[in-house]
């Protein structure tokens, strides 16, 4: 026999299953905040390679004002697609139809290259997989993303778009933009989602994710301010990665990826 507790949680549960499977015009209402907001859902398919110069070398960018700071740039482009999602558990279904294009340069430390390096090697049976760190940061040198009409451009690329920019001087303008920027990490902690498979022998996917600010810089959207936040995997090929030291900086490394993104805007409010 059920005690009065008992009978009060089937009941709360009952209903609660209830109110899921038959959800209300008010349930399904977006919150009021939203009202405030331009909320764009959607996903990228990029392709890219390892920036090199005019005599084939991979090239090393250095921090202007921090000489240790030393890293690789990746440059991509592709498309985005509007999505559809299974409506019991949100899980991605399929790509419906293009609706933009995006293009840029994530920057990567030095660390990436070489543990692309030890990866390849340990594929060719010339040792261990290397231990991978928990997460390797990446951030963006440079993004375009143009979507139904609105062109969206990286705090990076337009920090003139920032709020408040025409009174800071250039030093808080540039640690904005620094605090701002894309903060994005490789989570190659979470072990690789493949090795040499979509590339036999040659292929490593890794988990990524990041958000940066984000700023309207033409089309309805123009004047807007945000957010852009990814969720992806991103395969990088490693068939053309040269494990001689004397000429490891030679090497190609392209790659295919895919983000899960969420934008959010909203008109900035006027100062005081």
């Amino acid at each position: 026999m059920k005690t009065k507790f008992q009978q009060f949680i089937t009941v709360t549960t009952l209903a609660a299953a209830a109110g899921f499977s038959n959800p209300s015009a008010a349930d399904l209402a977006l919150p009021p905040i939203d009202a405030y907001v331009t909320t764009i859902v959607d996903k990228s398919v990029v392709a890219g390679s390892i920036r090199k110069d005019a005599n084939g070398y991979i090239v090393v960018d250095v921090n202007p004002s921090d000489a240790t700071d030393q890293g690789v740039l990746f440059d991509y482009s592709g498309t985005v697609y509007s999505v559809e999602t299974a409506g019991g558990s949100g899980q991605l279904k399929a790509l419906e139809k293009p609706i933009g294009t995006i293009q840029g340069t994530a920057r990567f430390p030095m660390s990436f290259a070489q543990a692309a390096m030890g990866a390849k090697a340990a594929m060719m049976g010339l040792g261990p997989m290397p231990q991978m760190p928990p997460v390797i940061p990446w951030t963006c040198a440079t993004c375009t993303m143009v979507v139904g009409g609105n062109t969206y451009r990286s705090v990076v690329d337009r920090p003139d778009l920032l709020p408040g920019a025409s009174q800071m001087d250039a030093a808080t303008l540039a640690s904005a933009v620094g605090e701002l920027k894309m903060q994005g990490r490789a989570f190659t902690g979470l072990t690789p989602v493949e090795v040499g498979r979509l590339v036999p022998g040659n292929s490593l996917s890794v988990r990524m994710a990041g958000c940066s600010a984000l700023m309207g810089a033409s089309g309805s959207n123009a004047g807007k301010v945000g957010t852009i936040c990814l969720n992806g995997t991103f395969s990088f090929n490693l068939s053309q990665v040269v494990l001689d030291p004397a000429t490891a900086m030679t090497s190609t490394i392209t790659g295919t990826g895919t983000s899960n993104c969420i934008t959010v805007l909203h008109t900035p409010m006027a100062g005081p």
